[in-house]
C-alpha cells in the first residue's frame, strides 16, 4: 500500500499490523548468532528507478512511469523509503492512470516475478509524501533464469524487475523531485537497505538512485516529400510546383523507397517531416567534386557519400546523378530525442533510359592525307566534333526546312525557329566524331548538326530502358553557309564575297568557313561547290 501521511480506513490498519507481523516474525527467525556486515558495492552495483516515459492519455492527463532495475546486484529482500512532490506527482493505477494509494495497483513485477516477489508498502509519517517500499520473496522460491536459491541473480547484467506509475500534475517532469529519505532512528537509516543474505547487507544510498529516461525515443518521420518547382500562392497559374510520389505511400513504419524518374532535370528537392519535433536529423547524399561530379572510392566503382544536416519541414536541393551513372539514393537518419534511437530511411531515385551512339564524319575530310596538310600549312587539326539534340519526336517538321519532297509548307521551319523548341538532351561529340548519349525511354528526333554543314536527322527512334542504339558512321557535307538545310548557289556567293575574312572581323562566321581555319579560304568556296545541291539528310528509324 501507499505510504502516505493520512488516516487510514479499518481496512488499511489491519494490513498494516499484519505486515508488521510478518516482519517481526522475520526478524526473529533471522537471528544468527553472527554480527551483521554492511557491504562496500561497487560503481555498478545498484537498483534503478529509471523514469522512461510520459504519456498523454485520453482525457488529456499524464502518466509519468517509471520502471524499477536490478543492475549487477543480488539480493534476498530490498527496504526503501524515498520521497516525492505530492502537488506534482501522485501514485496512479498503471492501466487507467486513476490516482490510487494500492501497491499493488501502482506496481507490477515483471512476469518472471509476479508469484516469486512480494512488493508491500509501510506507512510512512514524515514530513514530505514518500513511499516505504519492501520487495521480499515469497516462500518457498522455484530458482528461473534470475532467481537461485531464492535470492535474485542480476551479476554482469541488468534485468528489469517491474514498473510503478505517477500521475503528473505538473507540465514539466524534474528527476530531483524523487530522492531517498534518510532517518537517523528509523530503519533504514539511509534510506536503502538490500539484504544479500542473512548476515550482509547494502546500504549505500548510490544502490538506489533515480534516473530520468522520458526523452523521447521517436525516429521516424512524417512524411518525406521530393518536389520540384516552386510555388506561387498569390497567383496559382503561376506555380512550377510538381511533387513526386513514391513507391510505396509513404508509411512511417516503412523505411525504403523508390522512385521511377522519367524526366531530364538534374536537381529535386527532399523535405522531410519528424514524427517527434525533438528528434534530429541528417541526411546522407552522394559526394561531389568542385565540378559537381560524383566522387568515387579508390575502387573506382564504390560512390562516397557524405552527411548534411536536414531541418524539419525545410526544403534542401539534391543533385541527382545523371543518366547513365548509378541510381540516386538518399538516406535520411533520424535520431530521437534520447540521443540514442536512430532509425534510418532510404530513398532510391531510378532514371531508366537507353543509349544513342553513332559518330559523324565531315566527308569532305574524310582523309588523313586532307587533315595532314591542313595541319602543316595553317597548323589547324581539322575534327569531326558536332552537337547532338534530342527532340521530342513531332516537334519539328523537318521535311519543312528544305522542302525536301517537293511540298509546301504553310509555315515552313527555320533554324531560327529551331531554336526555341525543346531540347530533351543535347551533347557534343567526341573530336573525332563519336558520341553516346543517354536518354529516358521515349521518342525522339536526334539532330546531329554543325554550323557550315548540312545536318544529319534520325527521326522517329524508340528508346526503351537498356537499349544501345548505334546509328554507325555517317557523313555530313560542308558548305551550307545561311543555314537553309541545301547547299545552293546562295551559299557559293556568301561564301565568295566573305573571302580572306578572318574571325576577328565582326561579321565572320564558322558558317563560311568549313575548313576551320579561322579564315575563309578558296578551299571552303571549293567545297561548297562541290556539294552544291546537296540537303540535309533524313533518316526514319520507324
Amino acid at each position: 500500500m501507499k505510504a502516505i501521511n493520512v488516516d487510514k480506513q479499518n481496512t488499511q490498519l489491519a494490513k498494516n499490523l499484519i505486515i508488521i507481523l510478518i516482519i517481526s516474525i522475520c526478524l526473529i527467525i533471522n537471528i544468527k548468532p553472527v554480527q551483521a556486515i554492511t557491504m562496500q558495492p561497487n560503481d555498478s552495483q545498484y537498483l534503478e528507478m529509471r523514469a522512461v516515459e510520459i504519456k498523454e492519455t485520453e482525457s488529456g492527463e499524464k502518466q509519468l512511469l517509471f520502471e524499477l532495475w536490478a543492475n549487477d546486484i543480488d539480493f534476498k529482500g530490498v527496504d526503501a523509503r524515498f520521497s516525492y512532490d505530492s502537488t506534482k506527482y501522485v501514485p496512479s493505477n498503471i492501466t487507467t492512470n486513476a490516482e490510487t494509494d494500492d501497491e499493488t495497483e501502482y506496481f507490477a513485477f515483471e512476469s518472471e516475478y509476479v508469484s516469486k516477489l512480494d512488493m508491500f508498502t509501510v506507512t510512512y509519517s514524515g514530513d514530505t509524501s514518500g513511499i516505504r517500499m519492501i520487495i521480499s520473496f515469497n516462500t518457498p522460491v522455484e530458482d528461473s533464469e534470475n532467481i537461485q536459491n531464492e535470492t535474485l541473480i542480476s551479476s554482469g547484467k541488468s534485468i528489469l524487475l517491474g514498473k510503478m506509475s505517477f500521475k503528473m500534475m505538473a507540465d514539466e517532469f524534474d528527476i530531483s523531485g524523487f530522492n531517498l529519505i534518510p532517518d537517523s532512528t528509523t530503519s533504514p537509516t539511509t534510506g536503502i537497505k538490500i539484504n544479500i543474505d542473512v548476515g550482509n547487507c547494502y546500504e549505500a544510498q548510490s544502490t538506489f538512485i533515480f534516473t530520468d529516461r522520458t526523452a523521447s525515443k521517436d525516429a521516424t518521420l512524417k512524411n518525406i516529400k521530393l518536389s520540384t518547382g516552386t510555388e506561387d500562392t498569390e497567383n496559382p497559374e503561376n506555380s512550377t510546383y510538381k511533387e513526386y510520389e513514391l513507391t510505396p505511400t509513404f508509411e512511417k513504419d516503412t523505411k525504403e523507397y523508390t522512385l521511377e524518374l522519367n524526366e531530364y532535370i538534374d536537381e529535386m528537392n527532399l523535405e522531410a517531416e519528424q514524427n517527434d519535433e525533438k528528434s534530429s536529423m541528417k541526411v546522407k547524399v552522394p559526394k561531389r567534386d568542385e565540378n559537381g561530379k560524383l566522387v568515387y572510392d579508390t575502387n573506382g566503382s564504390t560512390i562516397i557519400y557524405e552527411e548534411k544536416d536536414l531541418s524539419n519541414k525545410t526544403k534542401i536541393p539534391i543533385t541527382l546523378n545523371k543518366l547513365g551513372e548509378p541510381d540516386t539514393i538518399i538516406e535520411i537518419i533520424v535520431t530521437a530525442e534520447d540521443g540514442k534511437t536512430q532509425e534510418k530511411y532510404k530513398v532510391t531515385i531510378h532514371r531508366p533510359y537507353g543509349t544513342i551512339k553513332g559518330q559523324s564524319i565531315l566527308a569532305d575530310f574524310d582523309n588523313p592525307d586532307v587533315v595532314e596538310n591542313y595541319l602543316d600549312i595553317y597548323g589547324v587539326q581539322i575534327n569531326n566534333r558536332t552537337d547532338i539534340n534530342i527532340y521530342k519526336s513531332d516537334l519539328a517538321e523537318w521535311e519543312s526546312i528544305t522542302d525536301i519532297y517537293g511540298m509546301v509548307y504553310e509555315n515552313p521551319l527555320t533554324y531560327e525557329e529551331l531554336e526555341n523548341i525543346e531540347k530533351e538532351a543535347t551533347i557534343k561529340s567526341n573530336d573525332d566524331g563519336t558520341f553516346e548519349i543517354y536518354v529516358i525511354p521515349g521518342q525522339y528526333d536526334v539532330q546531329i548538326t554543325r554550323l557550315a554543314y548540312l545536318d544529319y536527322i534520325y527521326s522517329d527512334v524508340i528508346v526503351n530502358e537498356g537499349d544501345i542504339i548505334d546509328m554507325g558512321q555517317f557523313g555530313m557535307a560542308a558548305g551550307d553557309a545561311n543555314r537553309d538545310g541545301v547547299i545552293s548557289q546562295e551559299d557559293i556567293n556568301e561564301i565568295k564575297k566573305n573571302i580572306d575574312m578572318d574571325s576577328s572581323d565582326p561579321d565572320y562566321s564558322e558558317a563560311f568557313n568549313p575548313t576551320q581555319v579561322g579564315t575563309v579560304l578558296q578551299e571552303d568556296l571549293g567545297y561548297t561547290k562541290q556539294n552544291q545541291d546537296e540537303e540535309l539528310k533524313i533518316v526514319y528509324f520507324n
